[in-house]
């Protein structure tokens, strides 16, 4: 029995390495780039716009994308929103955009929710969107003492 636990104890340990092994990043360390959210706006407004409005308030019918939108994906990480936008949108082509568009356009919903650019584009794949936690609120800076 010892001769199995071991084993099976050193994978789990592995695991658990590696899965720490991948930094943990947030929206507001700068998930996107200002060019892709610039790519973003324009596959925004071609293929997003007509339902969630031009400035991204929404309708009577569909959500907007700025303000409530913030709380509704708090607390996931990047690959849930990417995810529901590759397979869900457009309403009536889902998943028609390829997951580079896709990509931009959450560039841009990011961006125009407030959280800042930085210098790496926002990933296509899931491995590295997991890595990027949706955190609602900016980190609390710590103050520095006198």
């Amino acid at each position: 029995m010892r001769y199995r636990i071991v084993p099976a104890l050193m994978i789990f340990m592995a695991m658990a390495l590696g899965a720490q092994a991948q930094p943990r990043q947030s929206v507001w360390d700068g998930a996107y780039t200002e060019e892709q959210a610039s790519r973003g706006q324009t596959f925004y407004q071609q293929s997003c716009g007509r339902c969630h409005g031009a400035n991204l308030a929404g309708t009577f019918e569909t959500p907007p994308l700025i303000g409530r939108f913030i709380p509704y994906w708090a607390g996931t990480t990047m690959d849930v929103m990417f995810d529901y936008v590759s397979t869900s949108m457009p309403l009536d082509r889902p998943g028609s955009l390829g997951p580079t568009a896709n990509a931009a356009i959450v560039a841009y919903l990011l961006k125009a929710n407030g959280f800042p650019a930085g210098t790496k584009e926002f990933g296509t794949t899931a491995d590295v969107q997991k890595t990027i936690s949706f955190d609602a609120a900016p980190p609390k800076t710590k103050k520095r003492a006198r």
